[in-house]
């Protein structure tokens, strides 16, 4: 199996985005919930509409994975509106599956999902780019945001600091750390 990465450079996102977009609006709502939360891939394809919407029949704030140390991640306001146009313009029931075949109607296989990513990335020009690195992409970001590793490590599940590092691709930690106690 051949390793995937992470998208590192927001100019390939955004690039992502348009190429997605000009496919479908559900394959642009695909990749970016999927770089926004760092669900995993089965995740979003089973993910109903039911799932996004708050008691108002808005969508959700933030995704917690309260399973594990209820680590909240916010939902940017601008993802939030264009999945609910996409709802509504969809005319999506409150069981049915958000990402769905545009022919069947029918939930996205994970086939489906890897071709809409994979074609759109050889269309930017990036390569080793599959469903993992979606995740990888969040991931990455979040690190290079400023969150730290093991905050990333345990909305992750990994098991070590370093699974995570080398998950999303990074190899050295270039942080000044400076700890001074005046006890």
């Amino acid at each position: 199996m051949q390793q995937v990465s992470p998208i590192k450079n927001k100019d390939d996102i955004r690039a992502m985005y348009e190429v997605l977009k000009s496919h479908s609006e559900r394959d642009y709502l695909l990749f970016s919930l999927a770089i926004h939360t760092g669900l995993k891939v089965n995740q979003i394809l089973n993910l109903t509409v039911q799932e996004l919407l708050d008691e108002d029949n808005d969508i959700k704030y933030n995704w917690s994975n309260e399973d594990k140390d209820f680590i909240k991640v916010v939902i940017p306001l601008h993802l939030r509106s264009s999945l609910l146009s996409y709802i509504k313009y969809e005319m999506l029931q409150r069981d049915d599956f958000v990402f769905r075949s545009i022919k069947t109607k029918k939930q996205l296989s994970r086939q489906q999902a890897y071709r809409i990513i994979h074609v759109a990335a050889e269309e930017v020009g990036l390569h080793n780019i599959g469903l993992y690195s979606l995740r990888k992409t969040f991931a990455y970001h979040a690190f290079k945001s400023g969150i730290s590793v093991s905050i990333i490590q345990k909305y992750l599940g990994h098991q070590s600091l370093l699974e995570t590092l080398k998950f999303i691709d990074v190899t050295t930690i270039k942080k000044e750390t400076t700890i001074e106690l005046n006890i």
